[in-house]
């Protein structure tokens, strides 16, 4: 008897060690590629145009390959699905390592496919696995994966410049997590998740793209995906434009996804904790308005890190937020699947589009202010659709 608790115990570890590879995965390989752009367009010798397109490749594919992640792991099941889509990652990761561009964009191609695919089946595992810790262990790989995604983005320069390594290697070196991941993951390959229904608020429908409950929950992950790209992408040039100096201005990129990681760990503990989980949502909106009002108000530096550590917290605790509703909407794993692929699907969509939305106002405009002003109405649409998710009979 002891034998075989010891062995389900050491199951598990292994499990949740694999999950937590699987989170320090889904971010590096796209957020180490910020800091060095400038240095990448040097190299590769390309415009502005076509280095955009680094950091959007995988958000579009993030868009197209959601949809059908339900079907193939239908067909492999979620633990084959998840193996090959860490192989994929570490392939593109290592076609990446490369001085034509459109070699790059085909490895950037690869590793965003691979990353979609971990990114949709996550809660399904969750789902099957820890029916009775949705919350706990949606904490621990949301946080897993932001303490990563900020890592990468904090460390890439340094080694770059500071090791030697260049951007070229200093990019690879994020395969070794991949290998990792991927031999973490080869014990979960003798198991296969089957359906297995539990009780949720969500009715089975016929097509999850007919569910208003669904849609609900797809639009509240994609502004709130909106945001947080727009954020990555325009924070630096709109401090740099409030005079602060551009190594401060760089730092907080980092600072605002480190700040925000108590709130992504708590946030799916304390929303299931509320007996109004809507309260949750609202809260995040509110903390997410004061933060972005700051960034138009503000001047000085100590009262713009204040703000920026607000949006911090409430893009952090926003994300993992949103996983955990996929999670409690769905009546089962493979339906957690499905949710979660079409929000995904949509949430990046809007991602991709947020960032060159915004870029193309501040052309036509001359200010930040008009740009902010649209974080604020995409903030507004998360509030109301992620209360509209968390509410029964939605």
């Amino acid at each position: 008897m002891n034998r075989q608790k010891n062995d389900w115990f050491q199951q598990r570890l292994l499990l949740i060690a694999g999950i937590i590879f699987l989170a320090f995965n889904l971010r590096p390989a796209i957020t180490s590629v910020g800091p060095l752009i400038a240095t990448i367009q040097e190299s590769l010798g390309i415009n502005n145009l076509k280095a955009g397109f680094i950091t959007t490749i995988p958000l579009i594919a993030f868009a197209v390959f959601s949809p059908f992640v339900a079907r193939i792991s239908q067909r492999w099941g979620n633990e084959r699905t998840l193996f090959f889509s860490l192989l994929a990652l570490l392939i593109g990761i290592l076609v990446r390592f490369s001085d034509n561009l459109w070699i790059f964009y085909f490895g950037t191609l690869i590793i965003g496919s691979g990353i979609a695919f971990m990114n949709v089946l996550l809660p399904s595992i969750i789902k099957a696995d820890f029916p009775k810790r949705i919350g706990l262990m949606t904490s621990v790989y949301t946080t897993a994966m932001c303490s990563m995604a900020g890592l990468a983005s904090g460390v890439s320069v340094p080694l770059a410049n500071g090791a030697g390594l260049g951007w070229e290697k200093a990019l690879a070196v994020w395969g070794l997590l991949a290998l990792i991941g991927l031999l973490l993951w080869i014990p979960q390959l003798k198991h296969r998740h089957q359906p297995a229904t539990v009780n949720a608020e969500t009715p089975p429908v016929s097509s999850i793209w007919k569910s208003n409950a669904a849609w609900a929950v797809s639009i509240f992950f994609g502004f709130q995906s909106f945001i947080f790209y727009c954020v990555v992408a325009w924070l630096p040039a709109i401090l740099l434009n409030k005079g602060m100096n551009e190594q401060t201005a760089g730092w907080m990129l980092l600072f605002v996804q480190i700040i925000g990681l108590p709130a992504t760990f708590l946030s799916p503990i304390v929303a299931l904790k509320l007996k109004r989980m809507w309260m949750s949502v609202a809260v995040i909106g509110l903390i997410n308005l004061l933060g972005f009002a700051g960034l138009i108000v503000f001047h000085q530096t100590s009262l713009l890190i204040s703000s920026i550590a607000l949006i911090g917290l409430s893009t952090g605790g926003s994300i993992s937020l949103a996983y955990l509703i996929i999670s409690l909407k769905s009546k089962d794993p493979e339906q957690a699947t499905q949710l979660s692929g079409m929000a995904q699907a949509a949430g990046y969509s809007l991602a991709a589009i947020g960032p060159v939305f915004l870029g193309f106002t501040y052309d036509h405009t001359g200010s930040w202010i008009y740009p902010i002003l649209i974080i604020h109405l995409a903030n507004l649409l998360m509030l109301s659709f992620g209360i509209r998710s968390v509410l029964p009979k939605t």
